[in-house]
């Protein structure tokens, strides 16, 4: 096979039309799965009628339990907040004693704040009010306040004054109804001069108790051991389902006890208990039907007995049509791998296994054209980084990807070198117009045998049109005078071989030593820049030195940041504002580095200014309809400092920029992941990598990177890692595979197989597959 993977036919005798695999079980399987749930219902009925009553019967007595003490547990609050209060030494002031109203209106006022931050503290509060006995009997609640002058009503007050507790309940404040918590002030003296009513909110406290009677035919009782308070969850007056109630509880000794009351043909669980209230005991009882509680598990039961044998029948009568439906998928997979003849095969999973061995073989063949396609792929990443479209990554980034592509990157200085031929129209006869790549080519070869004779680590990067560069890396320890002597020679050497081979002249630039890979993209431009600095005289071979350039102030005549000018439109293309911020001023720096004037500073910007108007034009952007009627070149003429022709730069024109660029590409970047993503998971055996997927779907690596993290929630390389892993494990389920050859299915070499999955897993492949076996 030399492409495409096709189906395999076999022979000539026909496949039958109905699997025997399914035929001969299918109809079994389906009556097996239908007997557990006929099982279950029958044990859940039995189980739910006779095992199950006491059982919810002991769950209802501790749910009544629980809601029990969380409505001691509000009451305690409710009775420790308003103690805190009489304590507040806005109440233990003697100037209450003194208080006159119609002067001490900030202390009046305060006093009805404080009311009102009371009434707040506790759900179950409906009113507070402050009772002063001196000077005059007054009585403030959040609203007003209201003098005592009846005598019943200042009986009543004196009464609750006159307590010997300092905090009780009452229900003689109000309306029979009523409940109230008093306190009285200040707090803990023997001469108190008021109190502090709590009126309780008996809604709400009847609302609590209905939780202790979650069913709707069950009733709760609160009464006064002491007397005096009696309320049930039903109303007033009582029932004579509660009157029996009461009665039943007094026949009974204990502080706390559950049994089962017969009232009317009713069986009802009742359960009662005690709240201790500030020296009074306060009685719950609750009381709930038996059969509500057990009833529904009982219908419950009961149903899926009855769809359990439903479900039986059903599955009866359409055991035949499932058959068919199951096997249509199979069937169409059949067809689609045997091309519609016909093949011999005891089974179709015979037929998936042989299928999907010949599909691994495809795999393997796909997988050696893929390591033939290498070296292409390491000329690309070179070039890419020479020409600085790499700029977004990071150093240990290139660093990594350099050392993917076999080269060693500790202790090691780089050198770029730039070849320029001459002379090609004096080779008429030789070579025809036409030729040019071709001896472009030729000469790279050259370039590239002669390079690595000499040295370990060299990269020839062609770049067309007679121009051919190489990469080197050298020990960071060589001497620069040994260094330079070294490549003098070579270049000469070199020039010689290309004179004899090809007949054409040689122009050599050679860069200054750089110790960081993110500067490889710069000494490339300093090489290309300095190819300008021929001698057009002397139409011989030539060699330039770019520090020797500089130094003769050669390189001064132009020195406008190129590099930094495409890394800026880049990186306003890719949505990095602060990056683009940050190269204007780096910008900015190469331009005024050599003492330019203000002049020549603003020519440079304006220059870069002009770039990015370009690019953005080319982008599909409108200036237009971006800036307005603003002419952007008239505002940074008239800019004077340095500082402010930066900050411009930043927001009147990457800002709009970038915020264009992000909106048009937030679609089309959710939309290239989803593509990603499907191609990932149908292509994770081969060799994928993040720049292999950037140029399937035409966008750079970084924004990949950075969109597939934000939309994906994951890192790219963690994602396909992910799924290979999975994979692997799949596949060291079949003691037939070897580790290496599980490692060649999931995209893996064997040693960074076992690494990678130790590394995810904690344990080697070989260990996995062990424990796996041993736990068959």
């Amino acid at each position: 096979m030399t492409g495409f993977w096709k189906p395999r036919l076999g022979k000539a005798s026909k496949f039958k039309s109905k699997s025997r695999f399914y035929r001969r079980n299918l109809v079994l399987i389906l009556l097996v799965a239908s007997f557990p749930g006929l099982i279950i219902g029958f044990c859940t009925y039995w189980i739910a009628t006779d095992k199950l009553e006491g059982e919810l019967q002991r769950l209802h007595i501790d749910q009544i339990d629980q809601g029990a003490a969380v409505i001691d547990d509000q009451l305690n609050y409710l009775e420790l907040t308003m103690s805190h209060w009489a304590f507040d030494p806005k109440f233990e002031d003697e100037k209450l004693k003194t208080l006159n109203i119609g002067y001490d209106f900030e202390q009046v006022k305060d006093l009805y704040r404080t009311l009102l931050l009371m009434e707040g503290t506790h759900p179950f509060l409906q009113k507070v009010q402050l009772f002063l006995n001196e000077p005059r009997p007054v009585l403030f609640s959040t609203e007003r306040f209201t003098y005592i002058d009846q005598p019943g009503d200042a009986e009543i007050y004196s009464t609750l004054l006159n307590q010997k507790k300092s905090a009780f309940w009452t229900n003689q404040y109000g309306t029979e109804d009523t409940i109230a918590l008093v306190n009285k002030i200040p707090g803990g003296s023997l001469k108190p001069f008021g109190m502090i009513i709590a009126t309780i909110n008996t809604s709400k406290l009847i609302q609590s108790l209905k939780t202790l009677t979650p069913t709707h035919e069950g009733v709760t009782l609160l009464l006064n051991k002491n007397g005096g308070l009696e309320m049930s969850t039903s109303g007033k007056p009582f029932s004579r389902l509660e009157e029996a109630l009461k009665q039943e509880y007094e026949a009974h000794s204990s502080s706390s006890e559950s049994f089962l009351f017969p009232y009317k043909d009713k069986s009802y669980s009742v359960s009662y208990g005690q709240f201790n209230r500030l020296g009074a005991t306060w009685v719950y009882i609750s009381a709930t039907p038996l059969s509500s509680i057990v009833a529904p598990v009982v219908m419950v039961s009961k149903w899926i007995l009855y769809i359990s044998l439903t479900g039986l029948t059903i599955a009866l009568l359409m055991s035949s049509f499932v058959l068919r439906r199951i096997y249509s998928p199979v069937e169409r997979l059949v067809a689609l791998l045997t091309g519609g003849k016909g093949s011999e095969y005891s089974d179709e999973f015979d037929m998936f296994e042989v299928e999907w061995k010949h599909l691994a073989s495809e795999r393997e063949l796909l997988h050696s054209k893929l390591k033939e396609q290498l070296p292409v792929l390491r000329e690309g990443f070179f070039l890419q980084l020479a020409q600085g479209y790499l700029f977004a990554l990071g150093e240990n980034e290139i660093k990594g990807r350099i050392r993917h592509y076999g080269w060693e990157n500790d202790n090691v200085q780089y050198v770029a070198l730039m070849f320029r031929l001459t002379g090609f129209s004096g080779l008429e006869g030789r070579f025809s117009l036409g030729d040019e790549d071709l001896v472009t080519y030729a000469t790279a070869n050259i370039v590239d045998e002669l390079a690595r004779k000499q040295y370990e680590q060299a990269e020839v990067i062609n770049f067309h049109n007679f121009s051919i560069g190489l990469l080197l890396a050298l020990p960071s320890d060589q001497p620069v005078k040994w260094l330079n002597a070294d490549l003098d020679l070579f270049c000469r050497e070199l020039m010689r071989t290309i004179n004899h081979i090809i007949r054409m002249q040689v122009t050599v630039a050679i860069s200054k030593s750089v110790y960081s890979v993110k500067q490889i993209p710069h000494i490339f431009e300093e090489v290309r820049q300095a190819m300008a600095y021929r001698e057009l005289i002397d139409d011989d071979n030539q060699i330039l030195w770019t520090e020797e350039l500089a130094k003769s102030s050669l390189l001064m005549e132009c020195s406008y940041p190129f590099s930094l000018d495409k890394e800026i439109i880049n990186a306003i293309r890719s949505g990095l504002e602060e990056t683009a911020g940050e190269l204007i001023s780096q910008f900015m720096d190469d331009l005024s580095a050599n003492g330019s004037t203000e002049f020549y500073i603003q020519q440079g910007m304006l220059q870069l200014l002009g770039s990015i108007r370009y690019a953005a034009l080319q982008s599909g952007m409108n200036p237009v309809r971006l800036f307005g009627s603003v002419n952007l070149f008239d505002e940074l003429a008239g800019i004077k400092e340095r500082d402010e022709m930066q900050k411009w730069f930043r927001h009147k024109v990457v800002k709009v920029l970038v915020q264009e660029m992000i909106s048009r590409q937030d679609y089309h970047l959710k939309h290239i992941i989803e593509k990603v993503i499907l191609f990932l998971n149908e292509q994770y055996m081969t060799g994928l990598s993040l720049e292999s997927c950037a140029d399937r779907f035409e966008t750079s690596p970084y924004t990949l990177s950075r969109a597939f993290k934000q939309i994906a929630g994951i890192n790219f390389i963690d994602y396909l890692t992910d799924i290979r892993i999975r994979n692997a494990k799949l596949l060291l389920l079949d003691p037939d595979l070897k580790i290496n050859e599980v490692a060649e299915k999931v995209g893996y070499q064997h040693s960074y197989f076992n690494r990678i999955f130790k590394k995810y897993e904690g344990i080697t492949p070989s260990s996995y597959r062990e424990l796996n076996r041993q736990g068959k």
